[in-house]
């Protein structure tokens, strides 16, 4: 018989609540252990996830699963998935009503799955889960309650692979290195006491880690703002393939 998240993946994969059916390939639902103590949460399904209907299993994921080695973890540990289940056309940023077409899918994961921690994986994660308009870039290095669970920023790992070769100064890998060596004390600390929010405490992260008091305001100079677009001949036009994991809306 199967299980409950197995049957709310069924029917997602039948899912038109929004226009992104019309492009996809298939519904990319989510991958990994059903009752992980771990979840990670990407932005959106991009051209390998859309041809094979599992998230992250391009140049992201494989940096991805790189991060989660280096703390111990493997990807059939964890439970991964996206914001949104279908691949937005050219690996555009998913639009609010598609965000919130696909909310039920996301909760219902969250709730079946009932992770320990959440990670967020890039802008649109994080601003959808945390109900704000402050960039990861400022939300990245702490913690927040969320639904009676930790939740922890990090980048996008195709914006630190887009900006490995592009930026100076920061690198957002760098970051990400931090942010998961951050969330290895997060799963050796965290026990039942602390997977409810501290009364009077908007973020918290148990007992080596915590961090801030409240959400960042957002920033109007904050470094995180999509590249523009290419506009160099030989540019991919909007709509078509893009065979690579460009998702750059995402610092």
């Amino acid at each position: 018989m199967p299980t409950e998240l197995e049957r709310v993946a069924a029917e997602a994969a039948t899912c038109t609540r929004c226009r992104l059916h019309q492009g996809r390939t298939q519904v990319v639902f989510g991958d990994g252990d059903p009752d992980a103590d771990l979840m990670l949460v990407g932005e959106a399904p991009g051209f390998h996830e859309d041809r094979q209907g599992i998230p992250f299993v391009g140049p992201s994921g494989q940096l991805l699963n790189r991060l989660l080695g280096g703390i111990g973890l493997r990807r059939q540990d964890v439970y991964i998935c996206n914001v949104v289940k279908s691949r937005p056309p050219a690996n555009r940023d998913p639009q609010p009503d598609e965000i919130a077409a696909c909310r039920g899918w996301l909760d219902a994961q969250v709730r079946l799955v009932d992770p320990k921690v959440v990670v967020t994986l890039g802008n649109f994660a994080a601003k959808t889960l945390l109900e704000t308009a402050t960039g990861i870039t400022r939300l990245r290095g702490r913690t927040y309650p969320f639904q009676g669970r930790i939740l922890l920023p990090t980048f996008h790992p195709a914006a630190a692979l887009h900006a490995a070769s592009r930026r100076v100064g920061p690198s957002p890998l760098q970051g990400m290195e931090e942010d998961f060596q951050m969330l290895a004390k997060l799963l050796a600390e965290t026990g039942p006491a602390l997977t409810s929010p501290i009364p009077g405490l908007p973020a918290s992260a148990g007992p080596a880690v915590a961090s801030t008091a409240r959400v960042p305001a957002p920033a109007a100079d904050e470094g995180d703002r999509r590249p523009p677009a290419p506009e160099a001949p030989g540019a991919e036009p909007a709509g078509t393939e893009a065979p690579d994991d460009r998702q750059l809306g995402l610092f």
